[in-house]
């Protein structure tokens, strides 16, 4: 089965997820920090998204196949990878709205960016 769902390449794009997002949020706070730049919630979810797409695109890439399957579980996966640190971290609490729509963006950003890396490396 050369072409079998592989654990181990969802728990990569996970990572490479959230370091995408850890090395985009560090550039926005130095550029809030030396500009006067208000600090926006679109652009967190643009990084959010923007992480999330470019770990599908190279995951599925890879793999060759199934990647609306790969890029749902990695976006899942980052979402709760996020959740879980989002509750140890802080004692405050997140809206069901806000988990809501950080979900869908995942879903999509991951969707969209397992069916590119796929269609990438057919042509």
């Amino acid at each position: 089965m050369a072409n079998s769902f592989k654990i181990s390449l969802v728990l990569k794009g996970i990572l490479i997820a959230a370091s995408f997002a850890m090395v985009l949020s560090l550039g926005y706070g130095l550029l809030l920090s030396i500009s006067n730049l208000p600090e926006s919630d679109p652009v967190f979810s643009i990084i959010f998204s923007f992480s999330i797409f470019a770990a599908a695109l190279i995951i599925t890439n890879k793999a060759g196949s199934k990647g609306l399957i790969y890029g749902l579980f990695i976006g899942l996966g980052f979402i709760i990878l996020l959740l879980l640190s989002f509750g140890i971290f802080f004692s405050e609490h997140i809206s069901l709205l806000k988990i809501g729509e950080r979900l869908i963006f995942a879903l999509v950003a991951g969707s969209i960016g397992g069916i590119f890396g796929v269609l990438f490396r057919r042509s």
